[in-house]
C-alpha cells in the first residue's frame, strides 16, 4: 500500500538496489467475448518476481469527474511514466535526492526526471518525440494531483507546484482559464523522418508481389491501403461467420456492393492461448473508401480461396493466420511484410524497366519500409482526392483532426513533390534517350 512502501526499504534484509517498480497487468475474458484488463503498479526483485503490490495505479484513473466507467478502460499507457517516475526518483537517484517514500518527492525531482527523460538517447539512436514527453509530464502531475486531493498535507508537492492556470479561447472564441501542467521542458527536436513513401506505381508492385509470394497477408495489406486500417487493427478482424460476430459487413442492392463495414467496435480474443494480436486504437466501424470498393471486394474473394485452402481455429474464425492455423500475431505480419519487402519488392524494383521504380527500388536500401507506409499511402489518396479535414479524419478512423489537418497542409507539398519529381524523371529520360541515340551512331 501507498504508506507501507516505506517499510520495504525499512527492513535491513532489503537493499534499493535489488528493486524497482514495475507493471503487472492481468487480463480477463468475459464468456460474451469482452476482453478487459487491469494494470497495477508492483515492486518486483532483480529477478523480476514481484514483491509487494502497491495500490498507485489508484491515483493514475482516467475518468476520475464522471460516474459510468467503461469495463475495458485501463490505464497501463499512464502507469508506465509513472513507474519511470518512482524508478528515477526512489532508487536510481536515491543517492541524489534521499527520498524515500513518494509523498516526499519534490519538485526539483520531478524537473530533473522531465529533463532527463526528454534528453535521454534511445538505444537507437533517437530521442524521445514532443508528443511523448507532453504524455509523461501530464501522467505524473495529474499522479500527484490526485495524491494530494487524497492525502492533503501529508504530500510535499503544492498546487503550485503541479498546475498553473492560462488565459486562453476556446473553439467559440469565449474567454476561459485553462489548468495546466506547470513544467516548461526542454527537448532534442527530431531531424530524422519515418520513411513512409510509397509512390502507387511501386504499390501496384507490391500488391501483385503479396498475392503471388504472401497471400496470407495480402488482403492485410489491402486493409491498410483501402480502408485506412492500422496494422494491429487488421489483425482483429474476423471472418464473416466467425462466433464472435462477423468482421466484414457488406451492404448489397441488386446483387451489387455498395458499401463494405469493418467491424472494429470492440477487440475480441482471437486465439485460444489468449495471446494479444493487435489493438484498436479507436473502437468503429470502418468503412472502405468507394473508389477502392471495387479493388478490395477482389481481393477479399482471393484471400476467401486461399482461407478455405487452411485450417484455422472454428471458434474464433480469425481473418489472418500464421503456419500454425492460429491468428496472426502483430510481429508475425510485421516480420511476413519485411520478408516481402527484401526478399522479393526490392529486387523486382531494381530490375524494373521504370526509372522511378529503380530509384524507389535503391532507396529501399537504405530505408527501411513498415506495414505503415500502407496507411500514410491511403491518406495521402484521400488528400487528393479532394476530402476536407472531417473527411480525411473519418476515413483514416481518427480520434482527433489533427493529423487530417498535417495531410491537408502537406497536400500543396504532395503536389508540387509530384511535378517535381515527374520533372526529374523526365529529365533521366531523356538523358537515357540521348545516351541511346549517341551508342547507335557510335
Amino acid at each position: 500500500m501507498v504508506g507501507k512502501i516505506i517499510d520495504l526499504w525499512g527492513q535491513p534484509e532489503f537493499r534499493r538496489e535489488d528493486y524497482h517498480y514495475g507493471l503487472y497487468n492481468h487480463r480477463l475474458i468475459l464468456k460474451d467475448g469482452i476482453i478487459y484488463s487491469r494494470s497495477f503498479i508492483v515492486i518486483k526483485n532483480r529477478f523480476g518476481v514481484i514483491a509487494r503490490f502497491t495500490n498507485l495505479h489508484n491515483y493514475a484513473e482516467i475518468y476520475e469527474n464522471k460516474v459510468f466507467v467503461p469495463i475495458t478502460s485501463d490505464v497501463e499507457a499512464k502507469l508506465h511514466y509513472i513507474c519511470m517516475m518512482l524508478n528515477y526518483v526512489l532508487i536510481q537517484h536515491y543517492e541524489c535526492f534521499r527520498v524515500d517514500h513518494v509523498f516526499k518527492i519534490s519538485r526539483e525531482a520531478l524537473e530533473c526526471f522531465f529533463r532527463d527523460y526528454a534528453t535521454e538517447k534511445l538505444p537507437n539512436g533517437k530521442h524521445r518525440g514532443e508528443q511523448s514527453i507532453e504524455k509523461c509530464v501530464y501522467a505524473v502531475t495529474t499522479f500527484f494531483r490526485k495524491l494530494r486531493w487524497k492525502f492533503g498535507s501529508y504530500i510535499l508537492l503544492a498546487e503550485g507546484d503541479l498546475y498553473t492556470e492560462k488565459a486562453v479561447y476556446n473553439k467559440y472564441g469565449k474567454f476561459q482559464k485553462k489548468t495546466l501542467p506547470a513544467f516548461q521542458v526542454k527537448g532534442i527536436p527530431k531531424t530524422d523522418v519515418t520513411f513512409r513513401e510509397l509512390p502507387t506505381k511501386a504499390f501496384k508492385i507490391l500488391l501483385n508481389l503479396a498475392f503471388r509470394y504472401a497471400p496470407d497477408i495480402a488482403f492485410a495489406i489491402c486493409l491498410q491501403a483501402f480502408a485506412g486500417l492500422r496494422a494491429g487493427e487488421v489483425l482483429n478482424v474476423r471472418q464473416e461467420g466467425s462466433p464472435m460476430g462477423s468482421g466484414l459487413i457488406f451492404t448489397r442492392i441488386e446483387n451489387r456492393t455498395i458499401k463494405v463495414e469493418i467491424d472494429l467496435t470492440r477487440e475480441m480474443p482471437m486465439r485460444s492461448d489468449g495471446v494479444i494480436c493487435g489493438k484498436i486504437k479507436k473502437e468503429r466501424r470502418q468503412c472502405v473508401y468507394p473508389p477502392f470498393l471495387e479493388a478490395f471486394i477482389a481481393a477479399y474473394e482471393h484471400h476467401r480461396h486461399f482461407l478455405v485452402k487452411n485450417t484455422f481455429e472454428a471458434d474464433y474464425r480469425p481473418m489472418f493466420i500464421n503456419s500454425r492455423g492460429m491468428a496472426m500475431t502483430y510481429d508475425d505480419y510485421a516480420n511476413r511484410f519485411t520478408a516481402l519487402v527484401d526478399n522479393h519488392f526490392r529486387p523486382v524494383l531494381l530490375e524494373c524497366d521504370d526509372p522511378e521504380c529503380r530509384i524507389y527500388g535503391q532507396l529501399l536500401y537504405e530505408n527501411r519500409l513498415t506495414a505503415h507506409s500502407l496507411r500514410h499511402w491511403y491518406s495521402t489518396q484521400l488528400v487528393l482526392h479532394g476530402e476536407d479535414i472531417a473527411q480525411i479524419q473519418y476515413w483514416r478512423g481518427d480520434k482527433n483532426p489533427e493529423s487530417a489537418f498535417a495531410y491537408l497542409q502537406d497536400k500543396g507539398d504532395l503536389v508540387r513533390e509530384l511535378e517535381r519529381a515527374n520533372d526529374f524523371l523526365a529529365e533521366i529520360l531523356m538523358d537515357m534517350g540521348e545516351k541511346e541515340v549517341v551508342r547507335r551512331h557510335e
